[in-house]
């Protein structure tokens, strides 16, 4: 019995370490799928500056319709993290039960559980990457919609506001140009001043991180200096999204070793049961 004690006390910590992952990533599968409201607690910070800008407030129906639309974005991400999260609190619970009883028959059950577990998260990661230029494009014809129907930054419709939202901090104008706004509005208010005659939308303005254009005379004339109508949104969104989808494939990637490393305890706990 002594000789598997410390066997049992690794199985329990890898359990419990499992289980805060799978929680961890129940939570981050709800939020990306159901959290309006955490999720609005989140953007708040990124939102609030735009708002006062165009003096909107925030709870506005454009602002429920601009959640709305990265909720159903995120789902579909959500959802894989929802189910690999309950697989793994699930899963922690029958090894606790296996490695407290010493019941084999559960050990050996929790084991295969985990191998097929391992081998779902590693496929999903492997897809991931195999992929990711898929999901980075699929980014960007999410926002080549709100571009195609954007129309003023007064008028407030949820894509005007995507627009408003990204353009400035990832520096860029357009999908692949300031040409791509086919349906904007020639005339807009922003943060008080009135805008007739316009080129291009005022998110192609060079700004600071509370929305406030920093481009001199922008957007009366449109230059190179003043704005960033010669950079395309195109690569640098693609980074930006990839950026934090790669952060969630690092933490499967971690849950992998996690979970391997069960795969292999378990047999050597049976050993000495």
């Amino acid at each position: 019995m002594l000789c598997n004690l410390p066997c049992r006390i690794v199985l329990v910590v890898i359990n419990s370490i499992t289980f805060i992952v799978g929680i961890a990533l129940l939570a981050v599968g709800a939020i990306l799928i159901w959290g309006k409201d955490a999720l609005s607690s989140i953007l708040s910070s990124f939102v609030t500056p735009l708002l006062k800008v165009i003096n909107v407030g925030a709870d506005a129906t454009q602002i429920t319709e601009l959640l709305s639309r990265i909720l159903g974005t995120t789902a579909p991400f959500g959802m894989t993290l929802l189910c690999l999260g309950a697989a793994c609190a699930i899963l922690s619970v029958i090894g606790y039960c296996g490695a407290c009883c010493n019941y084999k028959i559960v050990l050996y059950l929790y084991a295969g559980l985990i191998g097929v577990l391992a081998a779902a998260v590693i496929i999903i990661v492997i897809i991931y990457f195999a992929r990711r230029d898929a999901l980075g494009e699929f980014a960007v014809q999410m926002f080549a919609k709100s571009v195609s129907a954007y129309v003023s930054m007064a008028s407030s419709t949820a894509d005007s506001l995507i627009v408003g939202l990204l353009q400035p901090p990832l520096q860029c104008c357009g999908v692949d140009g300031p040409t791509d706004f086919v349906n904007m509005s020639k005339s807009d208010v922003y943060n008080g001043q009135t805008y007739n005659n316009l080129q291009f939308p005022v998110p192609c303005c060079m700004m600071n991180d509370k929305y406030v254009i920093t481009g001199a005379n922008c957007p009366n004339m449109f230059t190179t200096d003043n704005s960033n109508i010669n950079q395309p949104c195109r690569e640098p969104l693609k980074a930006f999204f990839l950026k934090y989808m790669n952060y969630l494939a690092y933490g499967l990637i971690a849950t992998f070793g996690v979970l391997v490393s069960v795969v292999f305890l378990v047999p050597f706990y049976l050993a000495v049961l």
